[in-house]
């Protein structure tokens, strides 16, 4: 009964030692893609405290970056949807329909995205994902162009897009092999 405890213990550390080593290296990794991005909080607090990191190594780290992309443009979709009625600026009216164009755009790429990086297919992960952060670039600029600059309503939304690619990008970047 003793030999039964004794073993029981000795796989419970064995796996308590595997996870928690684990966690430490996954934790590593995510913290070091953070330290490269140009927002090191923002990257902390949006990838870093995902539940789904905890696990990921780099492959799941660039899904999960894709992943939370998706959210940041659905919930800026839901947003424009919820100012547009409300706004009366005639001049900001035509750049945040472009925009709603943009961040459909910009979704259906994201989800290319996602599917070339579910693939390994890293290139054209990379492609896709540069598609959709130029329709949101274009969508920033729409109220820059065509007369007075305005100041989207949306533009903090455009700036943790922006940061999300970048995520996405230094995740993917140790991924693709270096020729030499």
């Amino acid at each position: 009964m003793a030999s039964f405890f004794s073993c029981t213990a000795t796989i419970f550390l064995t796996i308590s030692t595997f996870s928690i080593n684990g966690c430490n290296a996954y934790g590593a990794l995510i913290e070091g893609i953070c330290k490269q991005s140009q927002d090191y909080k923002y990257c902390m607090s949006v990838v870093g405290n995902d539940p789904r990191a905890a696990a990921a190594d780099l492959h799941r780290l660039a899904l999960l970056s894709i992943q939370v992309k998706a959210i940041q443009i659905q919930d800026t979709l839901d947003q424009i949807s919820r100012i547009h009625p409300n706004l009366k600026d005639p001049l900001a009216l035509r750049p945040l329909r472009q925009c709603k164009s943009d961040y459909d755009e910009a979704y259906t790429n994201l989800q290319s995205s996602f599917s070339s990086t579910s693939k390994t297919a890293y290139m054209d992960a990379v492609n896709f994902m540069g598609i959709a952060t130029n329709k949101v670039i274009d969508c920033h600029n729409g109220f820059r162009r065509n007369g007075p600059i305005a100041t989207s309503p949306i533009d903090a939304d455009d700036m943790k897009v922006f940061k999300l690619s970048e995520i996405f990008l230094l995740a993917v970047d140790r991924l693709i092999p270096k020729k030499l």
